[in-house]
C-alpha cells in the first residue's frame, strides 16, 4: 500500500517527501543509533531510496558498521538533526527516522533490532 511520509529537521532548512511502499518499520538500539539520536533506540521506517525527495543542506556522515555494512547517517548541516540512514546491505532503501517526520503518529512500531545493546533504562 502506497503511503505520502513528508518530514524536517528541527529548524525547517531541510525537508523531505516520500510517496510509496514502506518497506518495514524497525526499532534500533545498536550503538551507533544511540549515539546518532542521544537516545536508548531509534525508529526507523525503511522506505524505496528513488521515491525519496529531499531538500536543503545536508551532511552525511559514513562509518563502518560492526556487521561490516558501509552506513550513511544523514543530517540537516545546520541545526544537526538526523533525518536519514541508509546501509549498504540495501543499497535502493533508505530509512527515515521516525522523529523527523511532521506527523510522527504515522510510524507502526515494528521488529526491535540489536536488542543486546539495549540500555537497561530504556526499557519502554
Amino acid at each position: 500500500m502506497s503511503q505520502y511520509l513528508s518530514g524536517r529537521c528541527l529548524c525547517g532548512a531541510c525537508q523531505f517527501d516520500y510517496s510509496g511502499e514502506i518497506r518495514f518499520t524497525i526499532q534500533c538500539y545498536c550503538r551507533d543509533c544511540q549515539h546518532v539520536t542521544g537516545a536508548g533506540h531509534a525508529p526507523q521506517m525503511m522506505v524505496n531510496r528513488h521515491a525519496l525527495m529531499t531538500k536543503g543542506p545536508t551532511k552525511t556522515h559514513r562509518r563502518k558498521a560492526d556487521s561490516g555494512a558501509m552506513l550513511e547517517f544523514i543530517f540537516c548541516r545546520d541545526c544537526g538533526s538526523p533525518l536519514l540512514k541508509a546501509t549498504s546491505r540495501m543499497p535502493d532503501a533508505i530509512a527515515i527516522y521516525a522523529g523527523a517526520l511532521d506527523d510522527p503518529t504515522l510510524f507502526e512500531r515494528g521488529k526491535d533490532v540489536y536488542l543486546d545493546r539495549r540500555q537497561a533504562w530504556d526499557q519502554g
